[in-house]
């Protein structure tokens, strides 16, 4: 083939395999226990109802149900959208929702209509790689602010914000995923919240408020949205239905101003056209028909089974020198190991020991999180996962014993 690395614009030269993919194909074999997925399980998937819908649909829309949509979405399932946010604190109407495909398409209509290169954007560390790679798409300038047990560090962030005030940088955007946070699985805490707007009108931000996971929900109810203290318009809300419903149909929405909206239909008329029709109509008629709170229920259930059978074998089998987060809801724990430990490194030979997880690096803009994994509990079978656990620690134990020796014999 010619050389066709000279065409490529700058912007994409420096893509590469992301550590997720590469986990993933590491854990194609049948074997492996792979705890690197953050999917949906598939045997959560309403088949029987989405069959009976599907039906449905196309009886009662006929056409409509298969023909390109408004840039905007579907009128009916922007307005219930909108009577849903409403009911959760924040007043909005249809002209407020645009609905997109996945949100994160909607990530990447944000980012190609806010970012200009160089713009500072501020990020968790850890934070949700998907949205870091969207933000390199248009060459942002990332700046991480680091999490604990409640959310992003706030004292932290300020202490950024002032330093960048003083180096003459002003951030364009704060990043966050404020539930039960892919990859680390913690909630932003209330009063954080509330001084996260406090900090975006004092130093003129926006907030993208990204909330996946929120409906799985384990043992309280959750802060409400940041979006609810917004009285300025700064707040831009990602909502989903691929964790709530089903990935397969790719139908994300977002809530903001409507002036925010009215643009980013204009730019998504340049990406997409439209988002297809028929899985709005799917989405649309699974809320209108009661399936959704109760599916939200049952998925509940059997992610809390999951996450509570993981941390047991956890704290059963790992090295007291391991942590990790404890969620309350979503898909993830996060783990961090002794300082020295390179967990991407170290999956290698986890896959020789039949199991896998995403090394944590990847989920740092800072170069940092080396001794740090991923483990998802969403996707694999209940009954593999304290064999897996298991797997894991005997890996992790091996490597603490080749660090001592190194330091011995140092």
């Amino acid at each position: 083939m010619f050389k066709i690395q000279g065409f490529f614009a700058e912007r994409a030269k420096h893509h590469n395999a992301s550590d997720i993919k590469e986990a993933f194909h590491l854990a194609e074999k049948p074997s492996v226990i792979s705890f690197a997925g953050g999917f949906p399980g598939p045997h959560t998937f309403p088949r029987e109802i989405v069959k009976k819908l599907l039906e449905k649909v196309v009886s009662e829309r006929g056409e409509s149900s298969l023909q390109y949509a408004p840039t905007e979405g579907v009128s009916e399932l922007r307005k219930l959208l909108a009577r849903e946010m409403t009911r959760e604190g924040v007043a909005a109407d249809a002209s407020d929702i645009l609905i997109t495909s996945g949100s994160q398409q909607g990530l990447d209509l944000l980012c190609k209509a806010f970012i200009d290169p160089g713009d500072v954007v501020l990020v968790e560390i850890p934070s949700y790689m998907g949205a870091l790679g969207a933000m390199d798409n248009y060459e942002a300038d990332k700046v991480g602010i680091p999490l604990d047990g409640e959310g992003i560090c706030v004292d932290l962030l300020e202490t950024t914000l002032q330093r960048l005030q003083r180096e003459g940088r002003k951030p364009k955007l704060l990043y966050l995923v404020t539930n039960f946070s892919n990859p680390a699985g913690v909630t932003l805490s209330w009063e954080r919240r509330k001084k996260v707007i406090e900090l975006a009108q004092k130093y003129d931000f926006l907030i993208l408020e990204d909330n996946p996971y929120g409906a799985i929900n384990f043992l309280e109810k959750i802060p409400p949205h940041i979006k609810t203290l917004d009285q300025e318009g700064r707040v831009i809300y990602l909502g989903s239905f691929s964790k709530s419903f089903m990935p397969g149909i790719k139908i994300g929405w977002l809530c903001a101003h409507s002036a925010i909206i009215d643009k980013l239909t204009m730019v998504k008329q340049g990406t997409d056209l439209c988002t297809n029709s028929l899985g709005q109509y799917l989405a649309l008629y699974f809320m209108k028909e009661g399936y959704l709170q109760e599916h939200i229920g049952c998925l509940t259930d059997i992610y809390r089974k999951k996450r509570d059978t993981m941390l047991q074998a956890m704290h059963r089998y790992f090295p007291a020198e391991v942590s990790w987060t404890e969620p309350r809801g979503g898909f993830f724990t996060f783990v961090t190991l002794p300082a020295g430990i390179n967990a991407k490194t170290m999956l290698t030979k986890a896959i020789q020991f039949d199991v896998a997880y995403v090394p944590g690096n990847c989920f740092f803009v800072n170069g940092q999180g080396h001794n740090t994994l991923r483990l998802a509990y969403s996707q694999v079978e209940l009954e593999k996962i304290e064999e897996g656990i298991q797997r894991l620690a005997r890996v992790i134990s091996e490597e603490m014993k080749g660090l001592q020796k190194e330091s011995f014999c140092a």
